[in-house]
């Protein structure tokens, strides 16, 4: 089950700074699963399986920098405004896949 953002401005602001603590490697998977979500209705990709759409997204998010995949889930983040039941941590993915959650309390530093 899920529910809509409900949320402070400190609490975007923190789930944003979340999304910038996540690896490269988990942000180019998120990226390809946005790809895949985003363009699964497309008129040009009608019939076309998910994982080749999901692949397709994989393969560009390669040629983009760290902030820029941020940039892009953090938009489509915003424009989803999911989040688990209770509030506490925002679907960084369309999916709501439990490693691609962020927490909306602030960061913590290590150390």
């Amino acid at each position: 089950m899920s529910w809509e953002w409900s949320h402070t401005n400190e609490a975007y602001q923190n789930a944003r700074e979340q999304l910038n603590q996540v690896s490269d490697n988990d942000l180019r998977i998120i990226f390809g699963e946005w790809w895949a979500h985003a363009h699964r209705e497309d008129r040009d990709t009608v019939g076309k399986p998910g994982l080749s759409l999901y692949q397709e997204g994989r393969n560009l998010a390669q040629n983009l920098q760290p902030w820029t995949l941020a940039e892009f889930i953090w938009k489509r983040m915003s424009k989803f405004r999911t989040c688990d039941n209770g509030g506490h941590r925002a679907w960084a993915c369309p999916y709501g896949c439990d490693p691609h959650k962020v927490p909306f309390d602030p960061v913590r530093l290590n150390g």
